[in-house]
């Protein structure tokens, strides 16, 4: 075990996850996030069995308080219920929403807030005491760090400053409404298929709508416009736009969804005027993917220095299973970890053929939902 509390860069899923493990496990860990506080994730995300089942020990519940606790619909039952024709799996699955996980996974953890990491100093010795260097001047020495602050990782940064991360050639825009819920469960929700998701598709344009909550006045939906880049001069491609340039949107995408409007059946037609999207809160995604090299990582977990979920292995959000993977990252590693910190590398071996197939799949994933009926067939 490791001799000072386990250093844990970044309170998001894998993060919390993580903590959360350790914490049933009587292991110190210490988590450290550059936000000013928690910030509430309030959108849906789809959980595998597979992925949700080791994760009710920690928490000590079963599966059916687990589904009831964080379903997107728990206002309602809590079934997070998913229809989906074109699924590959049979395997059971449910519509989580985020914020409410990340809140449950957060009891009893030791988050330092406002602690963006600067860099981290290796030793230069056979030890494994690595020092992190924060932004706001503190230090602190871990023999054990992880990595859990996302595709934009400044731990990864840090370290490997080499590793990029790819961004796919497509479009894809998000956006988030609050509708009232007398006008939801009205006008909408006998439409939804009863699922919490429902996809259009026009040529090779895709449009997601997706129930992220509900509450007695409200339902949270957002949807997701997605379809492949049209080459360097397509204006809502702008895979070299800075992060802060995330909530900038081109005119053109009303446009766009304006034409995809006449491919929707009514309630949808509405919903997605161009009137109702100018007034949603939209972001500009990039699609972005990495895996660092096996070799690297393997190397950095013999120091003490761990990645996991997208620091390491970062997926595209469409068509991509970021969070089945970090949330099986975490409760694997706090496994390992419990065992005692030696051979931390080959915590790498054992996961990296599944990362690597999950990339894999994403990529593929997010190529097969843009095609035209005719390239499908």
């Amino acid at each position: 075990m490791a001799k000072r509390p386990l250093r844990i860069v970044g309170a998001g899923l894998s993060g919390l996850t993580l903590g959360r493990c350790l914490l049933k496990r009587g292991i110190p860990a210490v988590l450290y996030e550059r936000k000013p506080s928690a910030v509430q994730h309030g959108y849906g995300i789809t959980l595998y069995a597979s992925t949700y089942e080791p994760l009710l020990k920690a928490l000590d519940v079963d599966e059916l308080t687990f589904k009831k606790k964080v379903a997107v619909d728990t206002e309602i039952g809590g079934s997070g219920k998913i229809n989906d024709a074109a699924s590959s799996t049979t395997e059971s699955w449910f519509r989580a929403n985020r914020g409410r996980l990340e809140n449950w996974l957060s009891e009893g953890l030791d988050v330092r807030w406002e602690h963006e990491l600067h860099k981290v100093e290796r030793p230069e010795d056979d030890s494994n005491s690595s020092t992190l260097h924060f932004k706001n001047n503190q230090q602190v020495k871990s023999d054990v760090v992880v990595a859990a602050d996302g595709p934009h990782s400044s731990l990864r940064k840090s370290v490997l400053p080499e590793s990029k991360l790819t961004i796919l050639p497509f479009v894809s825009y998000n956006g988030k409404q609050r509708l009232k819920r007398t006008d939801f469960d009205t006008n909408i929700l006998p439409h939804m298929n009863s699922s919490n998701i429902i996809n259009f598709t026009h040529g090779d344009a895709r449009l997601n709508l997706s129930i992220n909550d509900y509450t007695p006045e409200r339902a949270a939906v957002s949807w997701t416009y997605s379809r492949p880049s049209r080459g360097p001069r397509d204006e809502l491609h702008q895979p070299e736009r800075p992060l802060s340039c995330s909530t900038t949107v081109p005119k053109a995408i009303f446009e766009e969804m304006d034409n995809f409007k006449s491919s929707l059946p009514e309630p949808f037609a509405h919903l997605f005027d161009a009137k109702q999207v100018k007034e949603c809160r939209i972001l500009h995604w990039l699609q972005r993917s990495i895996l660092v090299p096996r070799e690297d990582l393997r190397e950095l977990a013999k120091g003490g220095i761990m990645l996991m979920g997208d620091a390491a292995h970062a997926q595209p959000i469409v068509g991509g299973n970021g969070a089945n993977e970090a949330i099986a990252d975490a409760v694997s590693l706090a496994e390992r970890i419990a065992n005692g910190p030696e051979g931390l590398d080959a915590w790498i071996d054992e996961r990296y053929s599944s990362w690597e197939s999950s990339v894999t799949a994403a990529q593929y994933n997010i190529e097969s939902l843009h095609k035209t009926t005719s390239e499908r067939l």
